[in-house]
């Protein structure tokens, strides 16, 4: 599962119907994987995740928007104060005001429609491969979803290292992985061996340098 959130939008998507440039989607990686395991993800670390993705990217946008109304908003107080009768001053303090709420609340109404939708997808499994130049996520199915008669069988999602803007950001719980500040992966540490854990943090700093980044 991916959480996709390019413009303003909230998909969430099987890793293996993952929308992507579609080198990323036949490219297919060779040899032995450098660590591979499988894990699934609950609703508490998907939550605190985009809470970090939020924190990173978007609450730094919002902070400019509301000093900006902030602005306008104090400069038409001090002209209702000179002139109370002023209809309009009194409009657009309201309205600068209201888009500072505006902007908060569809941060956080956000984060509440993703976490409610993700909440379903707790028991789903998934096999997180690493290679020398590139990692590979798709879903695990079981024996009985492969045998249902409608089942059919799906490209992983595969992400080269060479083609994308690549962040990771890791804490005392989880590996986040933003592709181009608008696609999120979550691996929980709660399953994942400390070995793995080891092994994917030296590739991934090796690969990404200052863009791997470690909070707390």
């Amino acid at each position: 599962m991916e959480i996709d959130i390019s413009n303003n939008n909230i998909e969430l998507e099987d890793v293996n119907k993952a929308s992507g440039d579609n080198a990323e989607k036949e490219f297919m990686p060779t040899g032995i994987p450098i660590t591979s395991f499988e894990y699934n993800i609950k609703n508490e670390e998907e939550e605190e995740a985009f809470t970090i993705f939020q924190q990173k990217y978007v609450y730094k946008r919002n902070f400019v928007v509301t000093g900006l109304f902030t602005i306008v908003a104090v400069m038409f107080a001090v002209s209702i104060i000179k002139n109370p009768s002023g209809y309009v001053n009194w409009v657009l303090c309201f309205v600068s005001l209201v888009m500072i709420f505006t902007t908060w609340f569809n941060t956080f109404r956000v984060k509440k429609y993703l976490m409610r939708a993700l909440k379903s997808l707790e028991d789903d499994k998934y096999r997180f491969s690493l290679y020398d130049d590139c990692f590979k996520i798709e879903t695990v199915f079981t024996e009985e979803e492969k045998a249902a008669e409608d089942f059919v069988p799906v490209k992983p999602r595969v992400v080269r290292f060479e083609d994308i803007s690549l962040n990771i950001i890791e804490n005392a719980r989880l590996f986040i992985i933003i592709l181009r500040k608008e696609t999120i992966y979550v691996l929980s540490k709660r399953v994942i061996e400390e070995n793995d854990q080891t092994l994917l943090r030296n590739k991934l700093k090796e690969v990404l340098g200052e863009d791997y980044e470690i909070k707390g």
